[in-house]
Formats: C-alpha cells, sequence, structure tokens
C-alpha cells in the first residue's frame, strides 16, 4: 500500500509540476508575443511619420520605411552634407538646430499669412494694382498670387504641410550625417507627425499642402522642377506599396515618443 500510495503522490507531483511549467512557458510566450506586437506597432506608428514628409523622399526616389532615406556610407554622408550646406546653410549640429526650430515655430507660413492677410484685405482693383506694381520680381509675385489663391481655402492650416514635411526630412537628414541621434530624430519626427495628422483630414490633404508650400516659397523651382512634385505625389496616391495606401491616415499615434514643443531647452546643441 505505502508503495502504491508514493507512486500515486509522485505522479500528482509530476502532474502538477507539468501543469506549472506549461503555464509558465505559455506566460512567458504570451510576455514574449506582446513585446513582439508593442515593436510592431512602434514600427509601424514610425513609418506613417515618415509618410508625412513622402513627397520630397519619393521625388528624391529615397526610402519610406526607414530613418535613414538612404544606406549610411561615407558616399551618402558626403552627399547629405553638400545638399545641406547648399540648400540649408547647414554645417553643423548647431545649424541643425537653428533651422528646425524655425521651422517648427515660423517657417515660411509666417510670410504666407502675412501676405495672406494682406491681399484678402484689397479690394480687387486694389489687388490688381498691387500684383502689377510687383511684377518687376516674379518671385514677389508668386508670393501674392499663391496667397491670394489660398490662404483663406487653407485657413487656419496655412502652409503647415510644406513647413512639417521639410522639418521631418531635416530630421533623417540630420540623422544620416551623424547631427542627430537615432532617439533624437524619432522624437522630433513622431511630434511633429502628431501635429500634421491633427491639422490635416487625409495624406491627400497633407501632400497637396506640401505643393502649394512649394510654390509659394519659389516661382523659379515650381517654373524647373514642380512637375516632378506633382509626379510623386500622384504616385504616391497610386502606388500599393505607397506609405500613404499602406497605412491609414487616422492611425492611433499615441504611445510613441512624445517630449515637448521643440525649444532651446530640450533641443540641446551638443
Amino acid at each position: 500500500m505505502e508503495t502504491k500510495a508514493r507512486i500515486y503522490l509522485i505522479t500528482i507531483l509530476m502532474g502538477t509540476l507539468l501543469v506549472i511549467g506549461c503555464a509558465n512557458e505559455q506566460k512567458i510566450k504570451s510576455e514574449y508575443d506582446l513585446r513582439q506586437k508593442q515593436n510592431v506597432t512602434k514600427e509601424v506608428k514610425r513609418r506613417w511619420a515618415l509618410g508625412c514628409a513622402a513627397v520630397l523622399t519619393e521625388r528624391n526616389h529615397g526610402r519610406h520605411d526607414s530613418l535613414s532615406p538612404s544606406e549610411i556610407n561615407e558616399r551618402n554622408i558626403q552627399k547629405e552634407k553638400e545638399l545641406l550646406n547648399e540648400w540649408w546653410g547647414i554645417n553643423s549640429r548647431n545649424d541643425l538646430f537653428d533651422n528646425l526650430l524655425w521651422l517648427y515655430g515660423e517657417g515660411h507660413r509666417k510670410k504666407f499669412d502675412e501676405m495672406g492677410k494682406h491681399v484678402t484685405a484689397l479690394s480687387e482693383e486694389e489687388y490688381s494694382h498691387f500684383l502689377q506694381r510687383n511684377m518687376y520680381d516674379q518671385e514677389i509675385a508668386q508670393e501674392i498670387r499663391i496667397a491670394k489663391e489660398y490662404y483663406q481655402k487653407l485657413g487656419s492650416k496655412g502652409i503647415l504641410g510644406w513647413d512639417y514635411s521639410r522639418y521631418i526630412c531635416l530630421c533623417r537628414w540630420g540623422y544620416l550625417i551623424g547631427y542627430l541621434s537615432e532617439e533624437e530624430a524619432w522624437q522630433l519626427i513622431m511630434e511633429a507627425a502628431r501635429v500634421l495628422q491633427k491639422k490635416f483630414d487625409s495624406w491627400e490633404d497633407l501632400g497637396r499642402n506640401y505643393l502649394i508650400g512649394r510654390q509659394f516659397w519659389s516661382y523659379k523651382e515650381t517654373i524647373e522642377a514642380g512637375y516632378e512634385y506633382d509626379d510623386a505625389h500622384q504616385r504616391l496616391l497610386d502606388m500599393p506599396s505607397s506609405p500613404w495606401n499602406q497605412y491609414p491616415w487616422d492611425m492611433d499615434l499615441t504611445d510613441t515618443e512624445t517630449i515637448s514643443e521643440p525649444n532651446e531647452a530640450n533641443m540641446v546643441k551638443k
């Protein structure tokens, strides 16, 4: 009887240990699956944010699925440094932050708003005379025409999409050339992406705003290369592989990197 009882107890203990072992294994697997799901969700939200700068990225034939728009190597780093110097006057981390702060807080939308308020206050006759007086400079005339056509249509959005899309691009380029860490770049990008999502109604709405802002920025560049950006915008709308077609505009962007608005305090210029 003692032998049978001992065997019975051993069987019960083994069964209990087996159940506990399976439960622990299942718990570990569930925790792993949850971490994997969180990582995937975080990555998807980051790719959504990159989509906010997709028009310029697409025009430049860059990548939409990684923080750096191109492979990080000496050739691409040197090329990007030269472009940042030529187009932005950026030659250091400090220069980069100066431009980011300007884009976030003011950008070209300040000038657009000022011009828009002025031209909409004019009668049609006054507007015609104002435009005619400035036809000697096609860049100024372009600003007047674009502000007249879009200021009231865009309302509080202004040309925020133009400024913030380029802000995100600068963060990506800054990471590529080593002026920003990966963590810094994602924090700044996600903050700007949330603002854009609140302001605009769709990917197409955001993309169109970028194109309008670019037209306001430069008559010369619009004439010379505007069609390239129009084509990029259309491809993003049409291509199944486009981030605009992969990720819904109303994606929940919470629970990702959050910082306060960029300013001198949190944009530490190391």
